[in-house]
């Protein structure tokens, strides 16, 4: 896709899902009082990202949510440089022109989730998407030569951190495993919806390894190692684990993306007769299998299917609505769940606790609760 063309398409996506009508009121939900946008300045920084402005498949960057475990570092691109090296037959340098210069430059559409996304406090809103511009990680690899004995691939930050207060601060990282960083859809990404990454988004390059949880997308990408054991960081050997139960219970790296749905808000507007019309949107996303279907219950009523609007790919969430008819004044519940094309099922809260005993990776349905105050019909 040319840039023209695909400036173009990101255009068109921001008229594409689910805008409000101009007669179009949100109705609150009951559960948002302690939420709120801008959560922690610094250390880390955390910003949840409004999901009742979910309404088109990309994420405007600034209000992109952000997790920061260090500060933000102020990078000059004229000066900035890609070191790659370890087991490698050749180590070597690129500035950031030679980077978006690469004969491999594609752009995709990828939904970035914190493994810590949950919906108390955070209201879910640890959550984004956007279209990412950038090149194939593969491709710089194999440029390089990889060595036959190389285990796993560390990528390094321009950030910094420390274990504690009197140790030496040393970047940060995260690894993946080498047949991971070879993914084809893998990539380093420069620009996120047709515009350069800013500084909270990893300005000038960060990592994209599509369908994994956030904290692989490793930011102000500085270094890339390649490595014949096991890459030991502060979060990797520490934080970057779940604990599932089963027979045995085993701790395990965070990974890919979990399936999930999420109820994003609920709207209403004056029908011919002067009745308000209810309608249910949302999004869901994640897991190893294609996404076939959503449902909604309100108020523990039985299933009901509902709309996918649009999809952003097979990285990107996709957006789905439902017309609520018949909604009475008084409070109400609602949750969605999503199904993808195997047969599986977003848990509910007491069946995801049975498989995982940490809080991460919380991808369990999502009982939304609101009021419909007089004039509900």
């Amino acid at each position: 896709m040319s840039r023209r063309e695909f400036l173009k398409t990101a255009a068109a996506f921001v008229f594409a899902g689910m805008p409000l009508a101009e007669d179009e009121e949100l109705v609150d939900f009951d559960d948002l009082s302690n939420f709120r946008v801008e959560n922690h300045a610094e250390l880390p920084r955390v910003r949840f990202f409004d999901l009742r402005h979910l309404t088109s498949l990309n994420t405007p960057e600034d209000e992109f949510f952000t997790f920061h475990q260090t500060q933000t570092p102020r990078i000059d691109s004229k000066t900035w440089m890609l070191r790659v090296d370890g087991f490698v037959e050749k180590a070597r340098q690129f500035t950031l022109d030679q980077i978006r210069q690469r004969a491999d430059k594609r752009d995709l559409a990828v939904t970035i989730e914190c493994s810590g996304n949950v919906a108390a406090g955070a209201a879910n809103g640890m959550v984004s998407s956007g279209v990412w511009t950038g090149v194939g990680l593969s491709s710089l690899l194999k440029e390089c030569g990889l060595k036959p004995e190389t285990r796993e691939v560390v990528f390094f930050g321009a950030d910094l951190e420390r274990e504690r207060p009197d140790a030496v601060e040393i970047p940060h990282g995260r690894s993946v495993y080498l047949q991971d960083a070879l993914d084809p859809n893998a990539m380093l990404a420069f620009a996120l919806n047709g515009k350069p990454l800013g500084p909270d988004r990893g300005f000038p390059l960060r990592v994209i390894v599509p369908g994994w949880y956030g904290m692989t997308h490793i930011k102000w990408l500085s270094r890339i190692m390649a490595l014949d054991r096991r890459f030991e960081g502060i979060h990797m050997s520490r934080n970057y684990h779940t604990l599932r139960e089963g027979d045995l219970a085993i701790e395990t790296s965070i990974s890919r993306t979990r399936l999930k749905s999420v109820v994003a808000r609920v709207t209403r507007k004056r029908d011919a007769a002067g009745r308000f019309a209810y309608r249910i949107a949302g999004a869901a996303w994640g897991g190893p299998s294609p996404l076939k279907s959503v449902e909604v219950s309100t108020d523990g009523t039985a299933w009901r299917p509902a709309k996918l609007v649009e999809s952003g790919g097979p990285f990107a969430w996709a957006l789905w609505t439902l017309d609520w008819p018949d909604v009475r004044p008084g409070g109400h519940t609602i949750v969605s769940r999503a199904i993808d094309v195997a047969g599986s099922v977003q848990p509910t809260g007491a069946e995801w606790k049975q498989s995982v005993k940490t809080l991460r990776e919380d991808n369990s349905q999502w009982l939304r609760r609101l009021t419909v105050k007089g004039g509900g019909r």
